[in-house]
Formats: C-alpha cells, sequence, structure tokens
C-alpha cells in the first residue's frame, strides 16, 4: 500500500468520449416473411439482413439490486443492456446492433460497466460506426478491450476468479457482517498500491487505450489501482457476499478533481465507504490505514465529499455499523472520562483515535488533552506524543 502523500486522490476517470463514424448508402431492400434483405443499388450485393431482435433473456443479478444503474434505463436501453450482457457472458469484443442510437448505446454499456465490475476486461472507450439506409441503420461497436485475443482475457479471468474466491472465502470465515466487511475494507488497502503513473496519464489529458487501474483487476490481482479500481473490486466483493453494493461519482471538498467511492447496505440501512482515502501515508512516509471513511452517513461525508447526482445512489443514513460506533469510540461531547477507556482499548497500537459529534467537541478535546496536557494523566503515555485531525475535522488521533 503506496501512495504519496503530496498527492491528493483524483478519482473516478471520466468516461471518454466514443469515436464515431457514420454513414448513408444508396440501397434497394425487399421483405421476406419478417426479414429485410438490403442490397447495394450499385454492385447489387447484399450488404445485409434485418432481424431487429432484442429478445435476449440474461440472468441479471443486478435485477436484484434496488440501486443498479440498469434500472434508470428506459425500455429500449434495458434491452441493449440485457443484449450486451448476454454477448459479454460470452466474450464477445464486438457488438452489432439495429436501430438504435449512440446515446441510448452508451447509456446501456455504461450501465453494464457500473453494474458488473466482474467484466473488467472492457474499457471505458469504445469506436462506433452508424450505417444509415433510409429508415434502417446499424451500429457497430468495438470497445476498448483488456486484449485483443479471448484466450488471454479468459486467463485473465481464471487469475482473477481465483483471487476473488480467496478474497469472499476468506470474509465468510468472519465472525459477524461487519468484520467481513473489515476484512475486504482492510485487505484491499493493505494490499493496494494508489498507481500515480495511471493518474498522471489521466491528469495529462493524453489519448489512452485501456487502463487497468481502473478496473477491479488491476486492484485484486495486479495491486495498483486509483480510485475507480479501489470502489469496482470492494462492489465486486460485497456482492458475492450478497451484499448490495454500487458505486458513487463525485469529488472530494479539498480536491478539483473527480473521484469514486461506494456505497454498502446492511441490516436495512446504507452507508457510504471510501477505501481509497482510508489509505493514506502519514507526513513522514509511513504507511498506514483508517477508519474515517468507515460505513459513514451522509452528514459525515458532507464534511469531504460532494456527489454528482449521475448514479442512482441511495440515502445513506445508517450509524451502527460505523467504524468508531460499533468499536465504542465515538462520542456526542468531549467528556475525560471517556479517554482512558479508549486508551486502552487501543494500547498496542500505541495511539488512541476517536471520533466525536461535531468539529467544535473535537476542539474541546484538543484543548484539554493537548494544550492542557491531560493525556500525560494516562500512566503509560509519556512525555513524547502527536496528534492529528481527521479531514471531516472530527476524529482526533493520538500517538504516543
Amino acid at each position: 500500500m503506496t501512495r504519496k502523500s503530496s498527492a491528493m486522490i483524483l478519482a473516478l476517470m471520466i468516461f471518454a468520449s466514443a469515436l464515431f463514424s457514420g454513414c448513408d448508402f444508396d440501397y434497394f431492400d425487399y421483405f421476406e416473411g419478417d426479414d429485410r434483405y438490403f442490397f447495394d443499388s450499385v454492385s447489387g450485393n447484399m450488404l445485409f439482413t434485418e432481424h431487429n431482435d432484442y429478445s435476449y433473456v440474461v440472468t441479471d443479478t443486478s435485477e436484484l439490486l434496488k440501486y443498479s444503474v440498469k434500472n434508470t434505463l428506459d425500455e429500449t436501453e434495458t434491452e441493449i443492456y440485457n443484449r450486451l450482457v448476454y454477448m459479454i457472458d460470452n466474450f464477445e469484443l464486438s457488438y452489432d446492433f439495429e436501430n438504435i442510437t449512440n446515446d441510448q448505446f452508451k447509456k446501456a454499456y455504461y450501465a453494464v460497466l457500473y453494474d458488473h465490475p466482474e467484466y473488467f476486461w472492457l474499457g471505458q472507450n469504445y469506436i462506433y460506426s452508424l450505417r444509415t439506409f433510409g429508415d434502417y441503420s446499424t451500429f457497430h461497436v468495438e470497445p476498448k478491450v483488456f486484449s485483443s485475443d479471448p484466450k488471454e482475457i479468459k486467463q485473465a479471468q481464471r487469475e482473477f476468479d481465483k483471487v476473488l474466491g480467496n478474497i469472499v472465502s476468506a470474509a465468510k470465515s468472519q465472525e459477524d457482517i461487519f468484520s467481513q466487511v473489515r476484512y475486504v475494507h482492510d485487505y484491499i488497502i493493505d494490499n493496494t498500491a494508489y498507481d500515480m503513473a495511471t493518474i498522471e496519464l489521466v491528469d495529462s489529458g493524453e489519448e489512452y487505450d485501456f487502463l487497468r487501474a481502473v478496473t477491479a483487476y488491476g486492484c485484486l490481482v495486479e495491486h495498483k489501482a486509483i480510485c475507480s479500481g479501489y470502489s469496482a473490486a470492494f462492489q465486486l466483493v460485497m456482492q458475492r457476499l450478497n451484499l448490495e453494493c454500487g458505486r458513487v461519482n463525485g469529488t472530494r471538498v479539498s480536491e478539483k478533481g473527480p473521484h469514486q467511492w461506494n456505497y454498502l447496505g446492511i441490516g436495512g440501512e446504507y452507508y457510504y465507504i471510501d477505501l481509497t482515502w482510508d489509505d493514506p501515508i502519514r507526513s513522514n512516509g509511513e504507511e498506514t490505514r483508517t477508519y474515517e471513511y468507515f460505513l459513514i452517513s451522509e452528514s459525515d461525508l458532507a464534511y469531504t465529499h460532494t456527489l454528482n447526482g449521475d448514479l442512482p445512489v441511495p440515502e445513506c443514513t445508517g450509524t451502527r455499523f460505523n467504524y468508531y460506533r460499533y468499536c465504542g469510540l465515538y462520542f456526542e461531547e468531549y467528556d475525560y472520562r471517556y479517554i482512558k477507556a479508549a486508551a486502552d482499548l487501543l494500547k498496542d497500537d500505541r495511539c488512541v483515535t476517536l471520533k466525536y459529534s461535531t468539529p467544535e467537541e473535537l476542539q474541546k478535546a484538543v484543548d484539554d488533552l493537548i494544550t492542557d496536557q491531560h493525556i500525560f494523566d494516562i500512566d503509560y503515555i509519556n512525555s513524547k506524543v502527536s496528534y492529528s485531525v481527521s479531514s471531516s475535522g472530527c476524529i482526533l488521533t493520538i500517538y504516543y
């Protein structure tokens, strides 16, 4: 887990615009039954046959998710979505449609990518060609992909599935749902390096075809990712644990660039969780992990994040499974009487971390413990202490 402290994390890459080519043809056509045949009017060669059938029946787990992106699509877009899932499951690397627009395809395609992080080999960019014949058109799409060789993709898929299966199995062995989510959170953070090379490429504005660091594969197999890779990997593992989880686009209040994190449903409540920002490096270069963004509510999130509103996201008002509340480290008001018990709980870590309801209550703790030096009233804390305050201003960590 490495990330330079000076590099504030940018998030999900904005989906690049597709390239386009289109043309009209001189043609003649005739019907035979339900099929329509098109011929070049000059050469007489048959161009193609219209079937115009979208009746693809797929088993799509995203249909069971209340806030899946698929649920935002209209009827035609949903048909395209289903057909894409069918073809992707068969490792097809190009797609042909009839009588659709690029806008319809783009909405369906991006919905598939958001709902299905397991399709790691599909890139966010694609090229397409549109051929029109009067009232009829064909739409051919070639996405940028992990590899042009299906065998290489299938080999990567096997490797990916093995790693994913091991993580899911280990998570299921945890004693309760809180521990399962914490295990996955910790595993991804401890085994992933923030990929500065990818974020620099994105920031540069240079053209690119396929970036592994934005995928679950980059995070779980190659152990390098930017925020979209972190969030795709977490989403997928949670889905394998039968928990409702999706991705959220937005920005960090302290930053200009885009960012991506997750929402998660547990016990009838929804929470936000941001693994990228729980994977910091301290100012002294020490790698660490935090729980500042571990299952937080909308009110907590508002201190540091702003939502784009481009994806379906539930109201995240849950509090029970927030790390600090669940572990007894959350306080509505500052009271010195609770500090010793919290320090004893975290004694082996040689630090004490506390969350307060507001930055104002945290400031009371700083004034009493640090400024007035009452932290030294705890017998095993010596004169060498330092402290940090979280981005939200609500979490105080004292190192000793």
